[in-house]
């Protein structure tokens, strides 16, 4: 397959030549028309010396030699001066004919010698209109020739001119207009493959960067693609600048896609590790239980371990259900929260009662509207948001500590804040606080039995319910944020009677 530059050289080249075609034959056309034109010119002047002074006098004889008076038959025969007039160029013929009959035909050449015509010759002469209209004739040997008959006291007298001046004239220039095109293609060629080349070597640069990128060994994670289209490339021309720019772009996205998948898969072989670090423990837990029950007689140990292993097969059950609901969260075709009324300022009123009864120590303050804020959703899930706020303010700050929850209504969307006055956050770790596995004190999560996923779990169902969290940490004060859209205009209608009263406060 012949490559782009010998497309375009070979099609700039055609044009070239058609060009050039065109504009020659116009020319030779317009060049022969104008010769013609100039040999009838002479032509016509030769006729007149053929006819002489018009008194019936031959030319070159003395005049009053004849009398222009008289019939056709009393008129003397022309002598061959009329072959040979004054001023007649060489290879002219002259032919007269009285009564349809040759009376004379003949022409002179170049040395001034005097020939005769063949009889075809004659005949050929003889069938001229004398209209006086110059037309082409062919007389045999002697080539072409241009012919004008003119009738003159019942004769008719014919003269023609040789036509092979012109033809050689039109040769020569067709010959000149082919060698100039020859030449100038050939330049063209040349110029054009130099130009071409010249213009498209960006493009070379850019798939060389195209193959180079194709030697990378992009399997095994490496995220690092070096090659990119220069800039002088870029602004050569417009279309290798687009199409080098197009491909920076792709390349940046491919590396952007490679970093993302290869975090991702960090990101897995960490969740990997930590998930069975986290299911090692309260195996490890059971087993030993176990081996002490098998070994053991006493009956009030035995209960003792039995209550040991099932507290922590509970909790091996919940890391897996959190684990299991992060998973269904997280995939591309994560279900679809239910899209029915949630009067959120009742689970909020419950979740923070059952708050204070399991951590009496904290100072809980509710801070709510009066009427009840209801939007759609899933209830279990956003039940699940909000006790595990509650949990990570109660777990993770010390007795004493102050913590307020807070439910309203802001324009169009609903907004459910926890804010404590404990410790703050470490400010290295808020980056990654809603992380899975992450947690600020690592042996005080243990202790409490927190597994590290509740934060993941809020950021994963706020999302899912179209909303968004945020915290905001300093000294003296911790506030999680939970935005949410809007409620649902008809939902608080589809709430059962006895849920749409007002809701006690709690102090």
């Amino acid at each position: 397959m012949p490559s782009l530059r010998w497309r375009i050289v070979g099609a700039v080249a055609l044009l070239l030549v058609l060009t050039n075609v065109v504009v020659g034959v116009v020319t030779v056309v317009a060049y022969r028309g104008y010769l013609v034109d100039r040999l009838d010119a002479e032509l016509s002047t030769a006729a007149n010396r053929t006819l002489g002074p018009g008194d019936g006098t031959p030319p070159g004889a003395p005049s009053g030699s004849s009398g222009s008076s008289g019939s056709a038959a009393d008129r003397p025969d022309p002598s061959n001066a009329f072959i040979g007039a004054p001023g007649q160029a060489a290879g002219t013929v002259v032919a007269i004919y009285r009564d349809g009959s040759s009376v004379l035909a003949g022409y002179t050449d170049a040395t001034g010698e005097q020939h005769g015509l063949t009889a075809a010759q004659k005949a050929t002469l003889a069938a001229v209109d004398s209209d006086g209209v110059p037309v082409t004739v062919t007389l045999g040997s002697l080539g072409s020739y241009r012919a004008q008959a003119i009738g003159s006291d019942g004769d008719v007298y014919v003269t023609a001119l040789p036509l092979g001046d012109l033809r050689a004239s039109i040769v020569r220039l067709v010959a000149v207009i082919g060698s100039v095109t020859l030449v100038g293609l050939l330049v063209a060629v040349w110029a054009g493959a130099m130009l071409v080349r010249r213009s498209l070597r960006p493009l070379e640069h850019v798939a060389a960067v195209a193959s180079s990128v194709t030697s990378l060994d992009l399997e095994r994670g490496d995220t690092d693609i070096p090659v990119r289209v220069a800039s002088a490339d870029l602004t050569r021309n417009r279309e290798v600048g687009a199409v080098g720019s197009a491909l920076n772009r792709l390349l940046g996205h491919v590396a952007r896609a490679l970093t993302v998948r290869r975090d991702a898969e960090a990101g897995m072989r960490t969740f990997i590790a930590d998930a069975s670090h986290e299911l090692r423990t309260p195996i490890a837990t059971v087993r030993a239980y176990a081996e002490l029950s098998s070994a053991s007689d006493d009956v009030d140990a035995l209960h003792q371990n039995v209550d040991r292993i099932q507290r922590e097969a509970v909790r091996m059950g919940s890391l897996v259900d959190e684990l299991l609901l992060l998973a269904r969260l997280d995939t591309a075709a994560a279900p679809v929260p239910a899209s029915d009324p949630v009067d959120l300022t009742s689970v909020v009123v419950e979740a923070t009662m059952d708050a204070r009864a399991t951590a009496p120590e904290h100072r809980w303050t509710l801070q709510i509207d009066d009427e009840p804020i209801v939007l759609t959703g899933d209830e279990v899930q956003l039940r699940r948001v909000v006790t595990n706020l509650l949990a990570n303010a109660r777990t993770h700050t010390p007795a004493g500590t102050a913590v307020v929850v807070s439910l309203q209504r802001v324009a169009d969307e609903v907004r459910f804040v926890v804010t404590n006055d404990g410790p703050p956050i470490p400010a290295d770790a808020l980056p990654t606080l809603f992380d899975r596995f992450t947690r600020g004190e690592a042996s005080r999560s243990r202790e409490h039995g927190t597994s590290g996923l509740g934060l993941a779990i809020v950021r994963a169902v706020v999302e899912s319910h179209g909303g968004a969290v945020r915290v905001a940490s300093e000294p003296g004060r911790t506030a999680f944020t939970v935005s949410l859209p809007g409620s649902h205009p008809d939902a608080l209608s589809l709430l059962p009677t006895s849920s749409r009263d007002p809701h006690p406060r709690t102090n």
